[in-house]
């Protein structure tokens, strides 16, 4: 009982019924050796007490036992004094010298001696044996198949048969570059395979467009003659080459990069001007504005989208082994289809459903969540699942994913589909045996690395495995009694020690494959170029550079791999994500890789013209109408009209009085009126 603080008097019925024992057996402890008669001739007041169920005490108690209150009392408060582990343990030791002293009745000391003795003994061989995982089961009255169990109908696998050699496909680089292989040295080379020169080419022309209606509204925008200064291909190729900069050399605020104080400034004025840059992010287009689908809601985004995800596909063919899951794109903006998900990192933002290779990270499509518009046969899970995994039917790939897609159903369908799949499941789903969903029941009756499995309606394995807590586990192509061993460190005593339990080999299987999205979105997050702004489609913009970076950077790797130099490839091998990112920053900047650091210089002062060899002439002309005398208000703050204006640029056009009595003109243009010029 000390192991549990003697849960079964947790609850107040058995508290209860412990009382009403207790009561009995203080009765037979006052009347162990008392004859029939004695006990028969109990006194009167003894006789109404039983009868009353009052509480009494026994005339001949033989242990000094706490005096327990009685049943009647009990009721009240459902017996408080046995809520707590101490007073249950003291209960529990009372009743074990109760026990005691009854079994001793009547025994010499001998006797009593050999039964201490056996009693000692029992305690320790129980102290000793372990559960025995068998006995608990069958002490439960159902019996689980276990790894002893033979899985006679497990399926065997479909087997993996892309269409395309496994890697990067050469073909369709080679053919995107209209180039040899000598020149995918550059790190640039690999990522204008996804942002290749005919789709910059079109969204320079989409953002001149919307440069032109844009500075007819805003002048601070255009160049210094007002107008609209046309976007090239190569400066949008340092556009992006600046935004990847600013990525992984963050500073508070975005026109700090361009500051001219102390501690302030970085490489950005190698790009360009801080100007130019605010101006393209403006006028920023990549969908032409003449064509956009009103209908869809992802209309800013469609034509860079689709092309992005057609280029993911076609540059890589992927292993055996898919994973799918839910990326988070931090946002605040407005938008009607921004998600808020409690459990993630990012917690509000847009919500994309993303394939990705389990091994390398590599992203193949991905889809924005734009909320449930749309009227589905199917639930959102089977449905997401089924269009991303349309390009690999029939393929035999292993596909991954967590309990939020898995179900009994989505398994079925994807067998049909040519598709291994396997993950993590909700015991409340439909098809899921009764028996299988009572998890806690079973995490209490079993120790870890403890398992049972059957196999439900479509022949899918359904695993239930024990570790800190029960994992349940879907799979169509796994074998029941295939297992491994797995380490736990486990705190004993305040020491931790190294525990070896079985484990199933479909659970170490999805651990190892489950983090393609996850790898991916590490390394994206690592050194995203994210942007402030106040356009939402934007956001997913930035993203989508953030993707084509990782996808061009693990291309760049695999072609290393295959046609690096020997003396170059080690180093190339071990190349990190900074470094990548570094050298594609400065190749679509067009920044030498020993070029100086970009100082700031001040705007250049133009000198003024020399003045002319021939002294202007001061002449006095009429105009039409009368305005103040600049010289009389200098003066005496006077307000005398006059038409008199001198011609000479150098006077600038002042009014000046000429007549009999006050003869400005003339004072204007001597020495005595130096002080007011």
């Amino acid at each position: 009982m000390d192991g549990d603080d003697g849960a079964q008097f947790r609850t107040p019925k058995k508290r209860r019924n412990l009382t009403e024992d207790l009561r009995f057996i203080a009765e037979d402890v006052a009347q162990e050796g008392m004859s029939t008669q004695e006990e028969n001739t109990l006194s009167p007041e003894q006789e109404a007490a039983i009868h009353q169920d009052q509480h009494f005490t026994p005339p001949k108690q033989r242990l000094p036992i706490r005096s327990w209150p009685h049943p009647q009392e009990m009721d009240g408060d459902d017996g408080a004094q046995f809520r707590t582990p101490k007073k249950r343990r003291n209960l529990t030791n009372d009743l074990r010298l109760i026990a005691e002293d009854v079994a001793h009745e009547g025994m010499s000391t001998q006797e009593e001696d050999l039964l201490d003795k056996g009693l000692l003994e029992e305690e320790t061989d129980e102290e000793e044996m372990e559960p025995d995982p068998e006995a608990k089961r069958a002490s439960d009255g159902v019996s689980f198949p276990s790894y002893s169990d033979a899985d006679l109908n497990a399926p065997n696998p479909i087997p993996f048969t892309p269409r395309r050699p496994y890697g990067i496909d050469l073909g369709n680089v080679c053919e995107a570059l209209l180039s040899t292989t000598k020149k995918m040295s550059q790190e640039m080379r690999f990522f204008m395979l996804f942002f290749t020169e005919a789709v910059v080419a079109d969204i320079c022309s989409f953002t001149n467009s919307q440069g032109w209606a844009l500075v007819l509204n805003c002048a601070t925008y255009s160049s210094y003659n007002g107008t609209w200064t046309e976007v090239t291909v190569n400066e949008f190729y340092k556009f992006l080459g600046l935004l990847i900069y600013m990525g992984f050399s963050v500073l508070p605020d975005s026109h700090r990069h361009w500051g001219t104080k102390s501690l302030q400034g970085s490489w950005a004025r190698g790009f360009m001007s801080r100007d130019r840059f605010k101006a393209i992010l403006a006028a920023l287009h990549v969908v032409d504005p003449l064509t956009e689908d009103n209908q869809d809601r992802l209309k800013k985004l469609r034509y860079l989208m689709d092309h992005l995800k057609q280029k993911c596909q076609q540059l890589f063919q992927p292993n055996q082994n898919l994973s799918i899951d839910e990326r988070m794109v931090k946002s605040k903006g407005r938008s009607g289809f921004k998600q808020y998900m409690k459990r993630k990192p990012t917690r509000w933002g847009f919500k994309l459903w993303v394939i990705a290779t389990s091994d390398s990270g590599y992203t193949l499509d991905f889809n924005v969540y734009t909320g449930s518009s749309v009227e589905r046969d199917t639930d959102l899970a089977t449905t997401v699942v089924e269009s991303l995994l349309q390009p690999f039917k029939d393929q035999g790939h292993n596909v991954w994913f967590d309990n939020f897609y898995t179900s009994p159903a989505l398994m079925v369908k994807l067998s049909e589909m040519g598709i291994n799949a396997c993950g993590t499941c909700k015991v409340n789903r439909k098809q899921i045996p009764a028996e299988y969903k009572d998890v806690k029941r079973w995490e209490r009756m079993t120790t870890r690395g403890d398992m049972r499995w059957c196999r439900i309606e479509g022949n899918i394995l359904l695993i239930q495995w024990k570790d800190s807590r029960a994992v349940t586990v879907l799979s169509n192509f796994h074998n029941a009694n295939d297992m491994t061993e797995t380490t736990r460190f486990v705190k004993h005593g305040g020491n931790w020690t190294k525990e070896i339990a079985p484990q199933p080999t479909v659970i170490s299987d999805y651990n190892k494959n489950m983090g393609g999205v996850d790898r991916s979105d590490q390394m994206i997050k690592s050194y995203d170029v994210l942007q402030k702004t106040h356009k939402w489609w934007k956001t997913l913009f930035f993203h989508f550079i953030d993707i084509a970076v990782v996808n061009s950077f693990i291309l760049f790797k695999e072609w290393q791999v295959i046609n690096g130099k020997p003396k170059d490839k080690s180093r190339l091998m071990n190349i990190t994500q900074i470094d990548f990112r570094e050298n594609l920053a400065r190749q679509l900047g067009g920044i030498h890789i020993q070029a100086s650091f970009p100082l700031h210089s001040p705007k250049r002062v133009v000198p003024l013209p020399p003045p002319p060899s021939v002294h202007t002439v001061h002449v006095p002309i009429l105009e039409e109408t009368s305005r103040r005398c600049w010289l009389c208000y200098r003066k005496r703050k006077a307000e005398h009209k006059t038409k008199v204006v001198c011609c000479a640029p150098e006077c600038n056009g002042k009014r000046l009085c000429l007549v009999r009595d006050r003869n400005c003109f003339q004072s204007w243009h001597s020495a005595e009126c130096d002080q007011f010029r």
